[in-house]
């Protein structure tokens, strides 16, 4: 019965070092896959509609990194980076484009406990756009590169787990309607 208190004990111990430490961590980085981005979506309504052209979207994937500051650990500063792309055909014509976009961010934690945080975020950058493929009208290669303004507004976010969280995220922008992904504090 001592051996097992004892046992108890010392992961009672362990476990607050660790959300003692938990509070210091500052860093973060996070990778994430969202549905519904806006060049999904604009490019689903443009080309659906104008071009008749079937689309098939992925991603976009994203990698996330903020530091926090200030004595409450609230807010955090940071950059995301996202790649989505999509195919499209339509009779002998066949295209891919790729998305890359970069955006720095800034993110607010409203709830930030050890092992549970509610959030909001806001990012801003630009998208650069790239098609490749066959245009049977062109009878060759039809490549273009694009560039846009861009951004991502998190409405809220929830997050579980320790220094390793889950998290999903509901808002609108480059990373999507819906976001989930991994992030890891240090």
């Amino acid at each position: 019965m001592k051996r097992m208190i004892l046992m108890v004990v010392a992961a009672m111990m362990a476990t607050m070092t660790v959300n003692a430490q938990n509070e210091d961590l500052k860093n973060e980085i996070c990778v994430a896959y969202g549905f519904g981005s806006n060049t999904d979506l604009i490019g689903s309504f443009y080309k659906g509609i104008f071009t008749g052209k079937q689309l098939n979207y992925w991603g976009p994937v994203s990698i996330e990194y903020f530091r926090r500051f200030g004595s409450s650990n609230r807010w955090g500063v940071g950059a995301i980076f996202a790649i989505g792309g999509c195919k499209w055909d339509k009779d002998d014509d066949s295209k891919k484009s790729t998305f890359y976009t970069i955006m720095p961010a800034l993110k607010y934690n409203w709830v930030n406990k050890n092992n549970f945080g509610l959030y909001s975020k806001f990012a801003a950058g630009f998208t650069v756009g790239s098609d490749k493929g066959h245009a049977s009208d062109n009878n060759g290669k039809d490549n273009k590169t694009t560039t846009n303004f861009n951004f991502q507004i998190t409405g809220i976010g929830v997050e579980a787990g320790g220094a390793f969280r889950g998290f999903a995220e509901l808002g609108m922008g480059e990373q999507g309607v819906a976001i989930i992904g991994v992030r890891y504090k240090f």
